[in-house]
């Protein structure tokens, strides 16, 4: 058996809470910090298929990546997700932007997963940036980023020569292409980016890869249930099968 107070700590020293970003929530965001139970299921998002999952399994802790409660609540009616898990006693903890940015976290993890060298990393930006051991045309990173993540689809662009040097931004990061401009990247991996940020990566022939916010980071769930699973080994912990993309892609 383990407590929400309990995974709460040990996430705190390897991802402090308290290096989250000013608009984020992440904690034990519902329920109980002395709820016990002996499966912990692990996702993403918290959605009714996930919530419906862990009643059948008998995990009363999940922990998300994306925060179930993230702006302030005016109500919680009954088809709200909140009072879903308070009625079946559920405890969410959710480890956000704290987990994006800490070593070994989000953004370290899809960088070496799509086989980058870290170069250069901070700890209060969502942003890293790192080398590939052998320069490669940006279709065959395309090729290889789609083998390595299970991706069913991406965006992409080219560039003018071959990639060595990549920036990584996970999720909503598109923002970043500017400071992968002032890096020097020939690549720039993320999971959301808005239409003048293309622009701007096109004025400086960077490559720019969209994954889309679930593939950039799912990853990083699995890659927790091993470590939980490692200092807990008495607790069973689950990557939800229904927390999958649910984004079709549709291929002329």
């Amino acid at each position: 058996m383990i407590s929400a107070k309990e995974l709460y700590d040990y996430i705190d020293s390897f991802a402090p809470f308290e290096s989250a970003m000013d608009f984020d929530n992440v904690g034990i965001l519902v329920g109980d910090p002395d709820c016990t139970s002996r499966k912990v299921l692990l996702a993403l998002d918290v959605t009714t298929a996930v919530i419906d999952e862990a009643v059948a399994k008998g995990c009363t802790i999940i922990v998300t990546h994306h925060p179930v409660i993230f702006h302030p609540l005016k109500s919680v009616l009954s088809d709200s997700f909140p009072y879903r898990l308070i009625q079946n006693g559920l405890t969410v903890l959710s480890a956000h932007t704290n987990l994006d940015i800490c070593e070994g976290g989000v953004n370290d993890t899809l960088a070496r997963t799509i086989g980058l060298e870290l170069t250069e990393r901070t700890d209060k930006d969502c942003f890293v940036t790192g080398d590939l051991c052998e320069a490669v045309d940006f279709t065959n990173f395309a090729e290889k980023i789609q083998y390595v993540l299970g991706c069913k689809g991406f965006r992409f662009t080219g560039r003018n020569g071959l990639i060595k040097r990549v920036s990584v931004a996970c999720g909503a990061g598109g923002g970043s292409i500017f400071r992968a401009v002032k890096e020097k990247a020939d690549a720039f991996v993320t999971g959301e980016i808005k239409h003048h940020e293309w622009l701007a990566a096109r004025e400086h022939n960077i490559a720019v890869y969209d994954l889309g916010h679930f593939r950039s980071e799912d990853m990083i769930i699995a890659a927790l249930v091993q470590r939980l699973s490692a200092q807990f080994p008495d607790t069973v912990f689950e990557k939800a099968e229904a927390d999958t993309e649910e984004i079709l892609y549709y291929h002329a």
